[in-house]
C-alpha cells in the first residue's frame, strides 16, 4: 500500500445553523443536514483514495449501526481494511456538527466510544508494506509503537497535529512529516511567531513541517527554507474535513515526488474544494477535478 492511516473514525451527523443555538431557549431550522464519516486519519484516507492512491485503515469501530456504516463507506472508496478490528457490544464514535451558515465554521460535539487498539505482528507487517504511515495521536500507545516500526522498517512518517496531546515528546523525534493546524505550533512550543515556531518544530526531529492556515493556505518549512503557499477563494459550505483532505493530498503529492511549493498548492486545491459541500467527505475530489480547478484558477 501506498498510506496505512492508524487513528480516529467517527459517524458525523452535521446540520447548517444560522447560529450558535441557546440551551432552553431556541428552537433551530436546519437549512440542510448530512450524515457522513470523518476523523482525522480516515477521512485523509478516503481522500487519498479518491485521488488514487492505495490505502488502509488500523483502528477500532463498533458493532452497531454507525460501525457497519463506517465499514460500508471504507469499503465504497477501496481502503484495505484487513486489520480493522470491530468490537463486539461496543458502540462507534459519533460526533455531531453545527455548520454556520455563510461562513462554514463548526462547533464539534464528540462521543468518544470505540474501545483501545492493540497492535500484533500483523500490523507491523501492513505498516512495513507501506511507503507512508499517517497517524493523528488517538491510541496514543499503538500509534508510537507504529511510529517505532515504521521507524526501523523505513517507512515515512506523518502526523496530524491539531493540539498538543501526551506523550508528543516520545512521538515528533519518530515522525518525518509534521502536518499542524495554526493553533498547534504555538501552544506546543509557547512561540507566538509561526514561522519560529515552526523551526521549532522541525529541531524536535521532522524533516518538514506544514502549518495549515485556513484561508489563508499554508506555510512549508524543511531544512533553512520557509515558503507561504497561498489558499484558493471558493463558496465556503462547510470547513468540516479541510485540514484532513489537506493532509490527504499532500501525502498524494509526496507520493508523486513532487517538490513541495507544488505539492502545498495541490494540498490548498482539494482542501479548498471540500469546502464547497457539507460534510468532510462530499466534496473530496477525483484527481481530474483537482487538475481542472488549478486550470481554471491559473486563468
Amino acid at each position: 500500500m501506498d498510506v496505512v492511516g492508524l487513528g480516529y473514525c467517527a459517524l458525523d451527523y452535521l446540520g447548517i445553523v444560522p447560529g450558535q443555538p441557546e440551551f432552553d431557549v431556541d428552537t433551530v431550522s436546519l437549512s440542510d443536514f448530512a450524515k457522513s464519516g470523518g476523523g482525522p486519519v480516515s477521512t485523509a484516507l478516503v481522500a487519498m483514495a479518491r485521488l488514487g492512491a492505495c490505502t488502509g485503515y488500523i483502528g477500532v469501530l463498533g458493532e452497531d449501526e454507525g460501525g457497519a456504516f463506517l465499514k460500508g463507506e471504507f469499503e465504497q472508496e477501496g481502503v484495505d481494511l484487513n486489520r480493522l478490528r470491530v468490537q463486539a457490544g461496543a458502540r462507534s464514535q459519533i460526533c455531531m456538527v453545527l455548520v454556520e451558515a455563510g461562513t462554514g465554521r463548526r462547533s464539534i460535539l464528540c462521543y468518544r466510544a470505540a474501545g483501545e487498539l492493540v497492535l500484533d505482528e500483523a500490523d507491523r507487517t501492513c505498516i512495513s508494506s507501506a511507503r507512508y504511515l499517517h497517524l493523528d495521536g488517538h491510541y496514543m500507545d499503538a500509534a508510537i509503537t507504529a511510529a517505532c516500526w515504521a521507524r526501523a522498517d523505513e517507512v515515512k512518517v506523518s502526523f496530524d497535529a491539531n493540539r498538543p496531546r501526551p506523550r508528543l515528546d516520545e512521538l515528533l523525534p519518530l515522525v518525518d512529516v509534521l502536518i499542524a493546524s495554526e493553533r498547534f505550533p504555538p501552544a506546543y512550543t509557547g512561540q507566538d511567531d509561526q514561522v519560529q515556531a515552526g523551526r521549532s518544530l522541525l529541531e524536535m526531529g521532522p524533516e518538514i513541517v506544514v502549518i495549515t492556515l485556513g484561508a489563508e493556505g499554508c506555510l512549508c518549512l524543511w531544512e533553512d527554507q520557509v515558503v507561504h503557499v497561498p489558499g484558493f477563494q471558493v463558496n465556503v459550505v462547510d470547513t468540516t474535513g479541510a485540514g484532513d483532505a489537506f493532509h490527504g493530498a499532500f501525502l498524494y503529492g509526496l507520493l508523486q515526488g513532487w517538490e513541495l511549493e507544488r505539492t502545498a498548492i495541490f494540498a490548498n486545491a482539494v482542501a479548498a474544494i471540500n469546502c464547497t459541500c457539507l460534510s468532510g467527505r462530499a466534496g473530496l475530489p477525483s484527481l481530474s477535478e483537482v487538475e481542472v480547478f488549478l486550470k481554471e484558477k491559473a486563468h
